[in-house]
């Protein structure tokens, strides 16, 4: 092996992210490197949570990321302007930071996520070699349009013209779901990670009725939609189990109690489940892909091109809008249908065959020894 590298990862500014970078993070912690992972103020607990050292990067709490939320605009192309400004102010807030931090601990190579602007503004400053991991399918270029105004300044008095490009762009996106114009990258295999809790035998064990699991990801600060879909699924005559932050749950308990809720290791639940039901966040989409298991994207946080791309292979369904008349309409599709599942078994089966983490190290390893 080279000599121990220092590697600083900066995944994004959610609990999702973190999990998506902890396989890479802890593969190069394992062959021997030093690793810090940085995140604004709401993530830092995720990321001590995965066993990485946590660097608060912006003071940005879950108060104000709730209040961002809530104030999010209502037009599609808005949505996505409005978080790429906020990814790009947070990189500009962040940079002073991050310099503090490599005048005591200097990274040899930065890695970061889908909106990728603090990691290659900071590896320019250090010149230094960064890389790109994407979290997921979802292709976070949409969001540049939003982020380009604010980054205009800094860029231009690096002498920039645009955000440098990555020296390595690893994507976990699988082969057949991989968009036409995608950026050429190299693939790595994604593999699911999330908050862990004692693990209860219903978790992991199939019941005698089908398992449909509802969640609205990490972003969640009300349950009122999640307790009115799972009363409603469970019409069906389905086992219903809610995904929700603990805030959220306490309260869905008591107003839905023939319901399972809290927040449940995804990894372990979801190989149980026959349909899983969520936002179109693409943590449970590529938990859902990478378990086989056939989805229902309902009322989707952020359009995208991705979303539509897993309906239109064959192992999901969308509902865009409508009650809950439609969702379990399609819910129900899904439970009869067996093609749907037969579908996401194959991209599970493709997904599985894609280089792990460990083997990227090796990547890692080469871009800093030839900089070097």
């Amino acid at each position: 092996m080279r000599q121990p590298m220092k590697i600083l990862f900066i995944p994004g500014n959610s609990p999702y992210p973190i999990f998506s970078h902890t396989p890479l993070a802890t593969a190069a912690r394992n062959a021997g490197h030093q690793v810090f992972m940085g995140g604004i103020d709401w993530v830092l607990p995720n990321i001590a949570s995965v066993g990485l050292p946590a660097v608060k990067i912006s003071p940005v709490s879950m108060e104000e990321v709730s209040a961002f939320m809530g104030a999010m605009p209502e037009d599609p192309a808005e949505q996505l302007k409005a978080v790429g400004r906020v990814y790009a102010e947070i990189a500009v807030d962040s940079l002073d930071r991050l310099l503090d931090l490599a005048d005591h601990w200097r990274p040899d190579l930065v890695v970061g996520g889908g909106m990728f602007y603090t990691a290659p503004l900071l590896a320019d400053h250090l010149g230094i070699p960064s890389v790109r991991l994407e979290w997921d399918r979802i292709d976070s270029r949409a969001y540049d349009p939003g982020a380009e105004p604010v980054l205009a300044p800094v860029l231009a008095e690096l002498g920039l013209d645009k955000v440098p490009a990555p020296d390595l762009w690893l994507d976990v996106c699988p082969p057949s779901l991989r968009p036409e114009d995608a950026v050429p990258a190299k693939l790595m295999r994604w593999v699911p990670g999330n908050p862990q809790k004692p693990l209860e035998p219903w978790m992991y064990t199939k019941g005698d009725r089908p398992r449909v699991y509802i969640t609205a990801g990490t972003r969640l600060f009300s349950g009122e939609g999640l307790r009115d879909m799972a009363r409603s699924v469970g019409k069906l005559g389905a086992e219903v189990v809610v995904g929700a932050p603990e805030a959220v749950a306490a309260e869905l308990r008591e107003e839905v109690p023939e319901v399972r809720v809290g927040w449940v290791p995804l990894d372990v639940l979801a190989p149980t489940c026959d349909v899983i039901i969520h936002h179109g966040g693409g943590g449970t989409d590529m938990t859902a892909l990478n378990a086989g298991v056939p989805q229902l994207i309902a009322h989707p946080e952020y359009p995208t091109t991705a979303t539509r791309r897993i309906v239109e292979y064959g192992a999901a369904a969308l509902v865009e809008s409508g009650g809950y008349e439609e969702i379990n309409a399609a819910c129900e599709s899904l439970l009869k249908d067996p093609s749907y599942r037969v579908r996401a078994q194959a991209v599970s089966r493709e997904m599985a065959q894609l280089p792990p983490a460990h083997e990227i190290v090796g990547d890692l390893e080469r871009l800093v020894a030839e900089r070097a």
